[in-house]
């Protein structure tokens, strides 16, 4: 599966190479014969698009050179790059005409949701199988992930998503969010305490610090050999970044809904 995924990523770069590549010359061809049409403002909005798909493609190779995502977050590594495809896809679809543009917001509004998901579901997995109580706190925690997944798909897709749903909807999915992210804190704090009783267990997601987390404390090359990087992931601190701001934001909704009222 990963040699698939890789082949998967080596094949798409060489795609947006190619495909900047024939859009510059389209645009080259455009400029020398001096009419600049529909058709060619769009060949120059492609162009960005797929030099913006090809920044973050290959920032995202740099940054696992430097954390390893692909190795200790792989779900979440092909996930991204999937995302990024069906954008590069959406975007040029959304440019030419081919997919509505309200549509299109939809669409990058899922796949927001869907990539936040898997980076929240694999960075709880990380935590499982030390310690029973935090197994029951990741499990529940799942449970009210997924309710707000759900939940938030209509809001997605449903032209009047308020007017359909009603107030309690929100409340509800607010509640839901604010339960979700309080269990995802929890089980964290719990995970790094576990860690800190336990040093010896290698963490490579929460904690590479020398000495801590996982990393013995030794002579100054054993550390830099056991520790190529330093810190937390930055896509976990990406993901409680998201987690304070879910529950700010879901109690800020439900004192809005209550005060509407």
């Amino acid at each position: 599966m990963d040699m698939q995924f890789s082949r998967l990523k080596s094949l798409f770069l060489k795609s947006l190479i190619g495909c900047l590549i024939a859009a510059a010359t389209l645009a080259v061809s455009t400029i020398l014969v001096g009419h600049f049409g529909e058709i060619s403002s769009k060949a120059l909005v492609t162009i960005f698009l797929i030099a913006v798909h090809c920044l973050i493609s290959f920032g995202f190779i740099v940054n696992n050179e430097k954390q390893e995502t692909f190795e200790n977050l792989a779900i979440f590594a092909n996930a991204t790059f999937l995302i990024i495809v069906l954008s590069f896809a959406t975007s040029v679809l959304g440019v030419w005409g081919v997919l509505p543009g309200e549509f299109v917001g939809r669409l990058y509004a899922l796949y927001g949701v869907l990539l936040f998901a898997t980076l929240h579901g694999e960075v709880l997995a990380r935590t499982v199988g030390k310690q029973a109580n935090i197994d029951k706190v990741v499990y529940t925690n799942y449970m009210f992930m997924s309710v707000v997944v759900i939940m938030l798909l209509p809001i997605i897709f449903l032209h009047d998503s308020a007017g359909t749903l009603g107030p309690f909807y929100f409340r509800l999915l607010a509640a839901c969010g604010v339960v979700d992210a309080t269990l995802t804190l929890v089980a964290i704090i719990m995970h790094k305490l576990y860690i800190q009783k336990h040093p010896k267990i290698n963490d490579n997601v929460f904690n590479l610090a020398p000495g801590q987390g996982g990393v013995p404390a030794g002579t100054q090359a054993q550390q830099t050999a056991a520790a190529p990087r330093h810190g937390t992931n930055i896509f976990v601190v990406v993901l409680i970044g998201f987690i304070v701001l879910q529950i700010i934001g879901s109690i800020f909704a439900a004192l809005v809904s209550f005060a509407s009222k």
